[in-house]
C-alpha cells in the first residue's frame, strides 16, 4: 500500500503588494524568478530570473538559492549558492527586498503559537505617533542598569523559546506596561502570530491593527493616553490606555514585533519607548545568531544524509571502465546539486548473456539511495533465478510498488545483450534515452516497455528485439543529461547528444565527448540533475 506524502506548500506575501500567496499541492520542484517558466514568478528587477529553487526531496522541502544577483535569505540568513537547506513550516524566505512566510502541509500555525486576525473595528489610524530616534536614544539611568543585567541573558539563550520568555520578562520589570507581546507577521492580510505572551489578561484583550501595521513599516510606534482614544475602537474596548509597537529586527529584515500594553495610567508610552527600543535591538542581534545556528544544523543534517547516499551509490555503481562477457564498457556518473539518483549497473544472466540497465530514482538522499541498492540487488536475483526480461520488471515493478511511497519510483532503460543469439532485448520502464552507434552513425533504439518502475501497480511491462552487430556500441544516458538547460532555458536534447557522438570510435571516446558537450552547454559542470552516461561495444558475437 502505497504512503502518501504530503505536498502542500505555500508562500504568503508579507507585503499586500507583492505577488502572490503561491499554492501547490502536487508538485516536486518549484522554481523562483523572473523566468516566465518559473513556477513562483517574481516580476522585481532585484529578483534574477533563475533566483532559487525549492524542491521536495525524501518527504522534505528544500531551499537551494541559484547563484541569485542579490542572495536568498532564510529567516534573515543569506543562503550559499547551490549549498540546499531545509524549509520548516514558518519559516520566512527572503528575496530581496521581497518576504515571504511558507505555510507547509496545510499548517494553520507553527507549534505553540497562534494565529490572529487583527481586530478592524475602528480606525485608530489618528492616534499612531513615531517615535523620533532622539527620544529613542535617551535612556533614563535605571533602565540602562536594567538593560546591561539582562543583555547576557538574552544573548546566551538556547532557543527562541528561551529568548522569547527572556525578553517579556525584562519588557515587564523596566517598563509600567502590565502586558508584553512577541508578534510575527504570517502574510499582507495582517495576521499574525503570537509568539509569546505575558503579564495581565495575556491573551484576552485585542491588539492594534493600526499600531501593528505601522511597526511592520519599520518605526517604533505608540498609542498614548494622552491622546484622544475615542476612535480607537479595537483597543479601547480592552480596556487600554497606552501601547507601544516596535519591530524586530534580524538581519536586514523585520522577524517579529515586540508588543506592549497597559490598561492603566502606570505606563508612559513616552519614556518607555527608547527602552522598549532597545530591547528589540538585543532581541533581533540574539534571534540572528540562533537563526544563524538553525541554518548551520540543518544544513549540517542535511549535508551528512547527503554523504551517506552517494556513499551508498559509489558502492553500488560498477568501476567506470571495464570488460564483461564480450562487451567492453565505459561509464561517468556525476551527482547534481543536491545528491545523487542515477543507477547503472550490469548482471550476468548466463553464458553469453548479459543485463545493463539505467536508472533515475525519483528523490534524493537515503530513500533514494536505498531504493537504487533495491534496485540493483532484485534484478540481479530475479535474473539469476531464469526470469526473461519483461518478467523481470514486472516483478520489481510490484515489490517497489507496494513498498515504497508515492513518490518514489523509477525510470529504467534495460538492455539484454546475448552474443551468441546475436540480439538486443530492451524494456523501456518511462526512460526513453538510448542511442545505438553502428558505422558511424547514431539512432535512437525505440523500445517497448511501461511507466516508471514502482509508479502503478500491476501494469504488464513489453520488451522489444533488435539485431546486434560486431562493433555495435549502446549509449545509454539519463534523463539530466538530456534535459540540462543552458542560461535561456533551452535544454540540452537528444540531437545534441547524438552530435557530439559524431566522429568517435570507442566507448571511452563516446562517454568524453557527450560530457565535454554538455559542459560547454551549460557553462561548466555544476549541473542542475544527476548526469550519467554508458557506453557498451559489442566485441565480439558467437
Amino acid at each position: 500500500m502505497k504512503q502518501e506524502a504530503s505536498l502542500q506548500f505555500e508562500l504568503l506575501p508579507l507585503d499586500p503588494d507583492l505577488a502572490g500567496p503561491f499554492n501547490f499541492s502536487e508538485a516536486f520542484l518549484l522554481r523562483v524568478g523572473r523566468d516566465p517558466d518559473s513556477e513562483i514568478i517574481l516580476p522585481y528587477p532585484s529578483v534574477s530570473r533563475r533566483h532559487a529553487r525549492i524542491q521536495f526531496e525524501s518527504g522534505r522541502w528544500l531551499l537551494i538559492d541559484a547563484g541569485s544577483r542579490h542572495g536568498t535569505f532564510l529567516n534573515g540568513q543569506q543562503l550559499k549558492a547551490e549549498e540546499p537547506v531545509e524549509i520548516d513550516h514558518g519559516d520566512r524566505l527572503a528575496f530581496p527586498p521581497h518576504e515571504y512566510r511558507v505555510r507547509i502541509g496545510g499548517h494553520s500555525a507553527t507549534a505553540k503559537a497562534s494565529v490572529i486576525a487583527l481586530d478592524e473595528r475602528g480606525d485608530d489610524a489618528g492616534q499612531v505617533e513615531q517615535i523620533s530616534h532622539r527620544e529613542l536614544n535617551s535612556l533614563a539611568a535605571k533602565r540602562l542598569g536594567l538593560l546591561m543585567d539582562r543583555a547576557g541573558a538574552i544573548s546566551e539563550a538556547r532557543d527562541q523559546a528561551e529568548l522569547v520568555e527572556c525578553v517579556l520578562e525584562i519588557l515587564l520589570d523596566g517598563t509600567g506596561f502590565g502586558r508584553a507581546a512577541i508578534l510575527r507577521p504570517i502574510d499582507e492580510d495582517g495576521r499574525v502570530e503570537v509568539i509569546g505572551c505575558m503579564g495581565q489578561s495575556a491573551e484576552i484583550r485585542p491588539f492594534s491593527s493600526t499600531l501593528i501595521a505601522a511597526a511592520r513599516r519599520g518605526e517604533t510606534v505608540r498609542l498614548s493616553s494622552e491622546q484622544d482614544l475615542s476612535q480607537a475602537v479595537s483597543i479601547v474596548a480592552g480596556g487600554v490606555q497606552s501601547a507601544i509597537c516596535t519591530p524586530v529586527r534580524a538581519g536586514a529584515s523585520i522577524a517579529g514585533l515586540i508588543y506592549l500594553d497597559a490598561t492603566d495610567s502606570s505606563a508612559d508610552a513616552i519614556d518607555d519607548a527608547a527602552y522598549c527600543a532597545a530591547i528589540a535591538r538585543l532581541h533581533g542581534l540574539a534571534l540572528g545568531n540562533l537563526q544563524r545556528q538553525e541554518l548551520e544544523r540543518r544544513q549540517e543534517g542535511l549535508l551528512q544524509e547527503i554523504q551517506a547516499a552517494r556513499s551508498v551509490q559509489e558502492r553500488i555503481m560498477p568501476s567506470p571502465t571495464g570488460e564483461v562477457a564480450g562487451i567492453r564498457y565505459a561509464m561517468h556518473a556525476q551527482p547534481g546539486r543536491v545528491v545523487a539518483g542515477d543507477l547503472f549497473g550490469f548482471t550476468e544472466i548466463s553464458e553469453g548473456r548479459t543485463a545493463f540497465f539505467l536508472g533515475d530514482v525519483a528523490g534524493k538522499g537515503a530513500a533514494a539511495g536505498m531504493l537504487m541498492a533495491v534496485i540493483q540487488a532484485s534484478l540481479a536475483a530475479y535474473f539469476s533465478s531464469g526470469a526473461a526480461p519483461s518478467p523481470a520488471i514486472d516483478r520489481l515493478n510490484e515489490f517497489v510498488s507496494r513498498h515504497t511511497a508515492s513518490n518514489e519510483f523509477s525510470t529504467l532503460f534495460l538492455a539484454v545483450i546475448d552474443t551468441k543469439e546475436e540480439s538486443l532485448c530492451t524494456v523501456d520502464a518511462g526512460h526513453g534515452y538510448a542511442l545505438l552507434l553502428r558505422n558511424g552513425k547514431s539512432s535512437v533504439i525505440e523500445s517497448e516497455g511501461g511507466p516508471p518502475v514502482g509508479a502503478v501497480e500491476g501494469i504488464p511491462f513489453g520488451e522489444s528485439q533488435h539485431q546486434i552487430q560486431a562493433g555495435d556500441r549502446i549509449l545509454l544516458y539519463s534523463d539530466g543529461v538530456a534535459e540540462e538547460p543552458d542560461d535561456s532555458g533551452t535544454q540540452f536534447g537528444v540531437e545534441r547528444t547524438q552530435a557530439a557522438l559524431e566522429g568517435s570510435s570507442s566507448v571511452s571516446e563516446d562517454v568524453d565527448r557527450v560530457m565535454e558537450a554538455l559542459r560547454t552547454f551549460a557553462g561548466g559542470d555544476a549541473f542542475s540533475d544527476d548526469v550519467t552516461v554508458a557506453s557498451l561495444e559489442i566485441v565480439e558475437l558467437g
